[in-house]
């Protein structure tokens, strides 16, 4: 139990080994992040997780509140962030290159890319969101349509996940299906480093082969009852851990935690 225990304490924090400081926040923005899907017995659920934007001058970084608050304590946001598939981006807008890490049993994947240009169509349409004034844009993001609600009042263009390149702060960010949903909460001036992520252990490879990887194996009927189908030869790295009645999966090597059941893949890319 100890044992598994110090196990559950690391796996919120996957912020990297290496600590390679290129930025320091002008303030950090607080997102509820919601999904809506089912479950294995196909009811609609909602998942949810809390993210932390680490906003610069030269660039962001998006990664779980549980991170930012070097939180590893087990619990319904830490199932979250691994069922949810929760990514952590690092935006680096000098060099054009956007960096995520994604944990997916039994690896982390390191992915390197150009910082996409979204060709935002800005409207008046206009909105007070937690007592901001938000203008209405839409744009499409790998294979994706969103529609974005930006405040002014902020004058960064940043935004939650790879969302960005608008005239102010995005305080509110849905998908056209209604299915994946950022809103900010909240904002908090502090200066802190914005690191570089990454560690030599990571699997690197290329989003796109990712994006693959994700669609043919978490997309997959089996993997909604039976998460670990595909790593049938690491099972003896996988022990059961019981927390308030729901048992889950946890990788003693890798320090993941994995649900015995998940919920139906919803993917935030599409190509």
């Amino acid at each position: 139990m100890k044992k598994i225990l110090a196990t559950m304490m690391a796996l919120a924090l996957t912020i990297g080994a290496q600590a390679e400081r290129i930025d320091s926040t002008q303030f950090v923005a607080f997102y509820n992040y919601t999904i809506q899907t089912q479950d294995d017995e196909g009811q609609n659920v909602t998942d949810s997780i809390r993210l932390a934007l680490l906003v610069g001058t030269r660039a962001t970084y998006c990664t779980t509140v549980l991170a930012y608050n070097k939180d590893g304590r087990p619990g319904p946001e830490m199932t979250n962030a691994f069922s949810m598939h929760q990514q952590n981006v690092l935006t680096d807008v000098e060099r054009s290159e956007v960096v995520a890490v994604e944990p997916i049993y039994p690896y982390r994947y390191e992915t390197h890319e150009p910082m996409a240009k979204i060709d935002w169509t800005l409207t008046d349409d206009t909105l007070t969101i937690s007592g901001l004034l938000c203008h209405r844009a839409t744009g499409k993001l790998y294979g994706k349509q969103w529609t974005a609600w930006y405040t002014e009042e902020m004058p960064s263009s940043a935004g939650p996940w790879k969302l960005r390149g608008l005239p102010g702060l995005i305080v509110k960010a849905e998908d056209s299906e209604g299915i994946h949903c950022f809103e900010l909460y909240g904002t908090k001036n502090e200066v802190i480093d914005i690191n570089m992520i990454g560690n030599p252990e990571y699997q690197k490879l290329s989003r796109k082969k990712l994006m693959d990887f994700k669609k043919r194996i978490l997309s997959s009927p089996r993997y909604v009852k039976e998460p670990t189908y595909y790593v049938q030869d690491n099972a003896d790295d996988v022990g059961e851990i019981d927390l308030n009645g729901t048992i889950y999966y946890v990788g003693m090597n890798s320090h993941m935690m994995i649900l015995k059941k998940s919920h139906v893949y919803q993917p935030l890319e599409l190509e």
